[in-house]
């Protein structure tokens, strides 16, 4: 596996659950799988509870797992505001061992994009298939390749979102470069990130992000060789068909019958 692991651009759960919300289409279309599945789901790379939380209050035997501490603290801490029963579990999305099986599985955000290479993919599709029931579903979505805008590298810094104030009160802003490898499909990312009380004392770090792009017909020989049907392609999470210019590839897939 890849030594590169994007951790640190989630060690701030506060800052990534106020720029992250739940959209209302995102949530309709994995609440409508739940209601058609049933539980128990597993919410692989749950974060701080974004979609794990609003299952949770809707009454749905749900696990949330996630890698990064921090991201799980607040999603705990938010559980418990809301007084809701999630199990939350620690462990890296690659390889997990949980002892129980699914009727749902999701993982979104994009953290498809984060397995960068053919064993760390392997791993989160192996771990899935052995945890979800015989008819069980796994659901994700990773953005579409666009060939004409991943071709054009952008050496001018562009904002990443508009500025914001931190949890301890601090103005916050982030810029970005990105370039694109196309022997490893990978888009690679320098974020500068800023952050001030006073404009005369900005501290300023440097962060490093990388995302794989999957095409199409490769993402459905992996999930075919890895032991599942890619049933339904859809190119928005309103299940408009995929085309060449969807913005995803919203993935349902079922586990394959021996």
């Amino acid at each position: 596996m890849l030594d590169f692991d994007n951790l640190e651009g989630y060690r701030d759960a506060y800052t990534y659950d106020r720029l992250n919300g739940l959209g209302e289409i995102e949530g309709k279309f994995y609440f409508d799988l739940a209601n058609q599945q049933g539980g128990p789901i597993l919410d692989v790379a749950c974060g701080t509870g974004r979609l794990t939380i609003p299952l949770a209050e809707r009454g749905f035997d749900i696990t949330g797992l996630d890698i990064t501490p921090e991201m799980l603290e607040l999603a705990k801490q938010k559980a418990e505001r809301l007084n809701v029963s999630v199990n939350w579990i620690h462990a890296d999305a690659r390889q997990f061992e949980l002892s129980r099986k699914y009727r749902f599985i999701f993982i979104t955000g994009n953290s498809f994009q984060h397995f960068l290479d053919r064993e760390s993919v392997d791993g989160f599709l192996g771990s899935v298939h052995k945890h979800l029931d015989e008819d069980g579903v796994l659901a994700f979505e990773t953005r579409n390749p666009s060939i004409s805008v991943l071709a054009v590298n952008e050496d001018v810094e562009k904002d990443y979102a508009e500025s914001w104030l931190d949890n301890e009160g601090y103005h916050c802003s982030s810029t970005y470069r990105r370039s694109y490898d196309h022997k490893s499909q990978l888009e690679h990312y320098i974020f500068t990130n800023r952050r001030w009380q006073h404009e005369s004392n900005v501290m300023e770090t440097v962060e490093p992000f990388v995302l794989r792009y999957f095409f199409p017909q490769e993402l459905e020989s992996l999930l075919y060789y890895n032991g599942f049907v890619l049933e339904k392609m859809y190119g928005k999470f309103d299940k408009s068909p995929f085309q060449a210019d969807s913005p995803l590839m919203v993935c349902i897939c079922r586990k394959q019958h021996k």
